[in-house]
């Protein structure tokens, strides 16, 4: 058995920048991790290495610009010493976005599946449920304020950029 995890955020941007902050290197460094590298394309690779030194390596499965983008994480050496092997499948990570109908702001949503339910995954479980509901305000509050980082694309600016 396994287990799934489902946050969402709204932020007053068009899809088109919430897409960029979250497929974009320099965006991503913002908000997410202190590094980030993004093949953008189905079969890329997606990774990003968290503050804390853990790092999310995924391959990309779905890559729909400005709408879904669907990233799979297989289990690393660390994970497997956890729990049980045979318990360890891929875990999906769907991220959405979606405009608010007569606004212009987008919502954020991210869905993961595929934690085995086993007592060795607890912490696991609970950093990815409780780590995106920070991440997803963190990514809103970068946005809301406007000002693109280094290196990111002037249109990729929230509403005071723009």
């Amino acid at each position: 058995m396994s287990r799934g995890y489902a946050q969402f955020v709204e932020i007053h941007v068009p899809p088109a920048v919430a897409w960029a902050a979250f497929t974009e290197e320099p965006w991503l460094r913002r908000w997410y991790g202190v590094d980030a590298t993004v093949d953008p394309h189905r079969g890329g690779a997606f990774r990003v290495r968290l503050r804390d030194g853990r790092v999310r390596d995924a391959t990309i499965d779905v890559w729909e610009p400005n709408r879904r983008l669907r990233l799979i994480y297989f289990p690393d050496a660390d994970h497997l010493a956890a729990g049980d092997p045979g318990d360890a499948g891929p875990v999906v990570e769907d991220v959405l976005f979606d405009t608010k109908p007569g606004t212009r702001s987008t919502i954020v949503r991210v869905m993961g599946s595929g934690v085995p339910d086993g007592k060795a995954w607890d912490g696991y479980y609970t950093r990815l449920r409780l780590g995106w509901a920070y991440l997803l305000h963190e990514l809103k509050r970068a946005l809301e304020a406007g000002v693109a980082p280094d290196g990111a694309p002037k249109a990729a600016a929230g509403p005071a950029g723009r």
